[in-house]
């Protein structure tokens, strides 16, 4: 079985990178790399969560959407718009793009032409326009989101202090900025007649249309949403593969990725008969996550694809990604269907 993977590393170039992995083999090989334009480019960022449309591949950057060409394995289009920031995932649904917009706190939605065709915004516009002008929110959300019944303007937000992850150089246009979002959405589906968002700050699925809270586990910090028949399944960061009922959202099962003797961030995920394919992401200690990650020592995780027995767990192979001097990452695991 193969699979092409997206990701990037955490050192300061800011290029991405998409790997083509071969499950039977265990080999992997790079099919491209993208160093992103000046203006686009951010430090420890790379390409994030990615879709196949034909012989197209949407990935998302930092800031744009990046189109690439399999059969010639180059980009063939780069679409940009000073309001995108921290983009996680880009859905193909129908003849539309999909996109989370994480740092902006939006669903965008484009056509295959680029043209950009609406927006289910998740936090108020005033919000938004403060932020994109040099302001950033306290770290609670709650009374931004509560104006409450008195009438009065919102209060001014004091400054916000920075760390690994948030940058404070307000002056920056927005794009160029890592910002603190709300709801962090990471990923978007659809199940035939809902756009489905995952959540990963409260552990959550959203239905975007009727803004509708169809699912959440607080701390579980999710990623992924893959519908696979009767069953929706997400990934956790704490390598937990969470399998619900694609109608009530109730657990079916769920299965754990350490067990395996495997362990790192645990998130991109593929479903395919009876298996699985879940991504593990180097924990670093000098670089450990902003969220509480899983009771393991950092020491020995790694970046790698697994294939799994979507029954029991049982590990039946890998592909090992981990690069000891740039620090790899990775995002999403795409199957491609002519393998076997």
């Amino acid at each position: 079985m193969k699979a092409l993977v997206t990701g990037g590393y955490f050192d300061d170039c800011g290029d991405g990178i998409v790997w083509l992995v071969d499950l039977a083999s265990g080999r992997s090989d790079v099919l491209l790399r993208w160093q992103p334009p000046a203006h686009l480019r951010l430090p420890a960022k790379g390409l994030a969560g990615a879709s196949l449309h034909d012989d197209t591949l949407y990935a998302a950057a930092h800031a744009a959407i990046v189109r690439i060409d399999l059969a010639r394995a180059n980009v063939t289009g780069v679409l940009h718009q000073p309001c995108m920031n921290d983009l996680h995932h880009v859905s193909v649904l129908g003849e539309r793009l999909v996109v989370s917009n994480t740092g902006l706190g939006s669903v965008d939605v484009f056509g295959l032409d680029g043209v950009f065709v609406g927006s289910h915004a998740l936090i108020p516009g005033w919000t938004t326009a403060w932020r994109m002008s040099g302001s950033e929110p306290p770290d609670r959300w709650a009374g931004v989101l509560d104006a409450g019944w008195t009438g009065s303007a919102p209060t001014a937000w004091p400054a916000a202090a920075g760390d690994a992850y948030y940058s404070c150089d307000l002056a920056a246009p927005f794009h160029q900025r890592k910002v603190r979002d709300h709801l962090h959405v990471n990923h978007v589906t659809s199940d035939g007649d809902r756009m489905i968002a995952t959540c990963f700050a409260d552990g959550s699925l959203r239905e975007i249309g009727k803004f509708e809270l169809l699912w959440r586990r607080p701390g579980a910090f999710v990623h992924d949403g893959v519908v696979d028949g009767a069953s929706f399944w997400l990934t956790a960061i704490d390598g937990a593969v969470i399998e619900l009922d694609a109608t009530t959202f109730s657990v079916r099962s769920q299965l754990q990725v350490f067990d395996t003797g495997r362990r790192g961030w645990c998130r991109g995920l593929a479903v395919r008969g009876d298996h699985l394919l879940v991504g593990l992401t180097e924990v670093r200690r000098e670089r450990l996550p902003r969220h509480r990650w899983a009771d393991h020592d950092p020491d020995g995780s790694e970046t790698s694809v697994l294939l799994l027995d979507r029954h029991d767990g049982r590990l039946l192979a890998r592909v090992e990604l981990t690069d000891r001097e740039r620090h790899s990452k990775l995002y999403s695991i795409i199957p491609l269907e002519d393998s076997a």
